[in-house]
């Protein structure tokens, strides 16, 4: 259990420092809401998923899939990661 959230902390830690920077940059210039960083960090985590994982890095994923982890499951995590940070900045605003 322990090694497997070493490892998706390694797969999301990529993808979490530039959605969270984006979304701050954004969120800035829109005026800056808790509501406005949900709705950024929805567009910003799996957009960088696709940039990192699928154009630049294709071949992590089989260092993933060793351990279990299919490329299904990690953008189904992302999705969901994203809707409850959304779902819990709108709750919060």
């Amino acid at each position: 259990m322990v090694k497997s959230l070493k490892i998706l902390w390694i797969f999301y830690f990529k993808l979490l420092i530039p959605a969270v920077l984006f979304s701050l940059l954004i969120n800035t210039q829109l005026g800056f809401t808790a509501g406005n960083f949900g709705l950024c960090f929805l567009l910003f985590l799996p957009a960088f998923h696709f940039l990192i994982y699928e154009l630049r890095l294709k071949d992590e994923y089989y260092f993933y899939a060793n351990f279990g982890f299919s490329r299904l499951l990690l953008w189904g995590i992302t999705v969901i990661v994203s809707l409850i940070i959304n779902i819990g900045c709108q709750f919060y605003e």
